[in-house]
């Protein structure tokens, strides 16, 4: 698959997988975070290390390490980019439905 793929460029809701050879991290990285969507990523292996590092440089709302797809109540779910607006789950969906406001007054 080339990057440019309609595949690869869209959120595809259904049991898809797209297949793309990278020469490096660094490409790896810059191809996944190369699509205007950000909804979930996954990162395969065995390095703990890897892992982590590749997990920060992601632009996903969700990242799962050596699984993808469980969702858990304690923790937000929801994507970045054209992914949709905010999270469901946990104590961080609670903002959507939370207006802050600040007044200050003095009197005399």
């Amino acid at each position: 698959m080339r990057q440019d793929d309609e595949i690869v460029q869209e959120e595809i809701f259904g049991p898809v997988l797209t297949v793309q050879s990278f020469s490096d991290e660094a490409a790896a990285v810059a191809l996944a975070n190369g699509v205007p969507y950000g909804l979930a990523s996954s990162i395969w292996t065995r390095d703990l290390a890897v892992a982590t590092r590749v997990s920060a440089e992601l632009d996903f709302g969700c990242v799962w390490v050596n699984t993808h797809g469980p969702l858990v109540a304690e923790m937000p779910h929801g994507g970045f980019g054209h992914s949709g607006h905010g999270k469901d789950l946990s104590a961080y969906a609670f903002a959507e439905y939370t207006r802050v406001k600040h007044v200050m007054t003095r009197f005399g």
